[in-house]
């Protein structure tokens, strides 16, 4: 296994390697690097009108964290989309085997996809089939050519790493969980809370249901409390983490108690969605992840707004460690946020 999962935001880029040997319950891992790349906000905000910026800032990041993170023995970059660069539904469609889903996938997917067809690259995965009535449920994923070229470039300018794998952020993110808990059939709720986006994953019976995508990010929180006590970002960062008293500790709660209803009111929509097929649906435990997993109180206050176990995912935790490049503290610190970027770089080059 030689690749390198880089998990690309509008605030920073984050990058995985993992060494992988042996196979089933013997299988072991460990960690050969990691790191986080700032990234320039403003030119990642826009980078869909003015691509070539963002596509340099890229670049840059990857080279960056090759040369300083420990991942030079690694040859292959992997990464993901997110947001409106993609689409990806449950749909229903005919029977047909997982080879033969690829042909027969475009002329299904183009009244789901809100682009021309041959603008978009198209990719699916059988998740059950009912042989009474001909039918399967499949995950259709699509994205914009030119989003996925721009990918694949900017790996290639690093001159250092060849692209594999071009992923979903949320698809990322269950692939981890899958990746660590194999055997699972739980009905389980994966919640990635990032800068820009809050990503949500409702398992059933351990398959992917449904994936959402919302606009309603940590960024926000962060603003609001810059903007209510007059504070510089890294200060507002603070008090939003809880590792410093906001100046007004009531203020500040109600600035906590909007954001998280939005928070909240996203997973509920989600959820909503699979109980329209299965009305009993519940699940058995939420996993949080992404850079908001860390704001003290969260998983409790989901725990107590759901009457579910609420947990914080951390696919670094069982990783065997070499003590000598690695600090344990500061594993425990950064894994859930390296829930995307470990979906990636469990990804073999010949899946390409």
């Amino acid at each position: 296994m030689s690749v390198i999962g880089f998990d690309i935001g509008t605030f920073a880029t984050k990058a995985l390697y993992l060494s992988i040997k042996g196979k089933g319950r013997k299988q072991q891992v460990s960690l050969e690097g990691l790191g986080i790349s700032q990234m320039p906000v403003e030119i990642m905000t826009h980078w869909e009108e003015q691509p070539i910026p963002a596509r340099t800032a890229m670049t840059a990041a990857m080279k960056n964290l090759v040369k300083t993170s420990k991942l030079k023995g690694a040859r292959y970059a992997a990464l993901s989309l997110s947001g409106e660069t993609m689409i990806i539904k449950k749909i229903s469609m005919p029977v047909t085997s997982q080879k033969e889903l690829r042909q027969s996938l475009a002329l299904e997917a183009e009244q789901y996809i809100p682009y021309p067809i041959n603008d978009v690259i198209i990719d699916g995965h059988i998740l059950n089939t009912d042989d009474r009535y001909g039918q399967m449920s499949v995950l259709l994923v699509a994205a914009r050519k030119e989003v996925v070229f721009n990918y694949m470039q900017a790996i290639a300018l690093t001159k250092l790493l060849k692209p594999t794998v071009i992923d979903v952020d949320a698809l990322a993110y269950f692939n981890a969980y899958d990746f660590l808990y194999p055997d699972s059939r739980d009905n389980v709720v994966l919640v990635d809370i990032g800068a820009t986006m809050i990503h949500i994953t409702v398992i059933n019976e351990g398959l992917p249901h449904t994936i959402k995508e919302e606009n309603i990010g940590g960024q926000r929180l962060t603003e609001d409390i810059e903007d209510l006590f007059g504070l510089p970002p890294d200060e507002a960062e603070a008090v939003k983490l809880g590792t410093s008293d906001p100046p007004n500790k009531t203020e500040c709660a109600d600035i906590f108690d909007r954001i998280f209803s939005n928070w909240a009111a996203a997973i509920d929509r989600a959820i909503d969605m699979v109980k329209s097929e299965f009305p009993d649906y519940r699940p058995s435990r939420i996993l949080l992840a992404g850079g908001c997993a860390l704001i003290n109180g969260l998983a409790a206050q989901f725990q107590s707004h759901f009457h579910v176990p609420t947990e914080i995912f951390n696919p670094l935790a069982g990783l065997k460690l070499n003590i000598k490049k690695f600090d344990r503290s500061y594993i425990d610190y950064i894994g859930p946020q390296m829930a995307v970027s470990f979906g990636l770089a469990i990804r073999k080059p010949e899946t390409n």
